[in-house]
């Protein structure tokens, strides 16, 4: 069961990603063209580093739920 949701994941998530992306780039181009984007939301730098961010503490929680090394690994065997 647990690798079958490791799966269904793994699969998912990039599908999932494009979409959240997609519809941020629409709704930044939204507040551009209104002129109601702020300054920091301008630089692709700034989305960058927090997609980095998001993606360094998922792999940590992932790795921490399934590996295990005798003090972590909740759902490790």
């Amino acid at each position: 069961m647990r690798i079958l949701l490791l799966v269904i994941v793994l699969v998912t998530a990039p599908t999932a990603a494009f979409f959240l992306w997609a519809w941020g780039v629409k709704i930044k181009e939204e507040r551009k063209l209104a002129g109601t984007l702020p300054e920091w939301q301008d630089l692709p730098l700034t989305w960058l580093a927090i997609a980095g961010l998001v993606c360094v503490i998922v792999g940590v929680l992932l790795m921490f739920f399934t590996q295990s090394q005798g003090y972590g690994g909740l759902f490790a065997p």
